[in-house]
């Protein structure tokens, strides 16, 4: 039997198989990452954070205004001001920022159109919204759908990409972005939680002044004995109250953290506060105690 006239022919398409593994039609640009767009806001923002206090020192020594708490906060108003209607007109009529510029990026409409200028000014003033909420307006960036950050929907606009980046860009943008963010993480944790409050400052203050007067008193048994003493005791009998004495150092200071170092001529006093980082504080002997008899200075 023979099989000259045997072949397979294809079929023609059948209307709707095949639908589900067809790739999806493009939709427009992708939106922008959280790592390029928080590049982009510091490239924006940290010209005019640098020029508030510039000119702010400028203008005081000018004297056009003297330095005050108030006139600070009024100067720092103004430069908000600037900032807002900055990022308002270059964010609108499909125009960028500097920093949106150089990273590709572009604020859109919801809908893909461009921005209108009063869309875009919310969304500048909604900046303050985001950071009010300990930043994480600006964080939902990187887990909403389409990488809207709070302002974003308060304004009704979204952020795409316009050209995409190579990998060696990419990772530049990646280290550029996370090593911002722990500087600025770093500082905010120290300027807030990690702060020295009030409550501390008092409690640090008495810890000094407790360990000034034991160095007082290590001056007075010097002069009675030629030598400064490590013996608690001893500077403790010096006030005939030995009991007033313990009750002070139990107060303001972290229990077994006194240390008393003197080698006859010289004294080191250390110890911690009672504040809940147990701050370390020091004085030291300012006047040198005579040499034994016999011994050159």
């Amino acid at each position: 039997m023979e099989y000259k006239d045997f072949e397979f022919k294809p079929l023609p398409p059948i209307p709707g198989a095949g639908d589900d593994v067809q790739a999806p039609p493009e939709s427009g640009p992708a939106p922008a990452g959280f790592n390029e767009r928080f590049v982009a806001y510091v490239i924006d923002a940290l010209p005019f954070v640098l020029l508030t206090f510039v000119t702010l020192k400028m203008a005081v020594r000018a004297g056009l205004f003297p330095y005050t708490s108030g006139n600070e906060w009024l100067w720092k108003f103004l430069w908000m001001g600037l900032y807002i209607i900055y990022e308002a007109v270059f964010s609108s009529g499909g125009r960028a920022t500097l920093g949106k510029y150089f990273l590709n990026i572009r604020v859109r409409a919801a809908d893909g159109s461009d921005l209108s200028f009063y869309k875009a000014l919310v969304r500048a003033c909604a900046y303050f919204l985001s950071s009010a909420l300990f930043n994480i307006g600006y964080l939902m960036a990187l887990f909403t759908r389409e990488k809207r950050a709070l302002h974003d929907y308060v304004a009704g606009s979204r952020v795409v990409s316009i050209k995409r980046r190579g990998d060696l860009g990419e990772g530049l943008v990646l280290a550029f972005s996370w090593g911002l963010l722990v500087i600025l993480m770093g500082t905010w944790l120290n300027s807030t939680l990690l702060k020295v409050t009030p409550a501390e400052m008092k409690q640090i203050r008495a810890a000094r002044t407790t360990i000034s007067k034991l160095a007082m008193l290590e001056h007075i048994y010097m002069k009675q004995n030629g030598r400064y003493t490590e013996d608690l005791g001893r500077l403790a009998d010096l006030t005939g109250n030995v009991n007033a004495v313990r009750a002070e150092l139990y107060q303001n200071l972290t229990p077994e953290s006194l240390v008393i170092s003197s080698n006859g001529r010289r004294f080191i006093i250390t110890a911690k506060a009672r504040n809940w980082r147990k701050t370390e504080v020091k004085v030291v002997s300012k006047v040198d105690a005579p040499p034994p008899p016999g011994i050159m200075p």
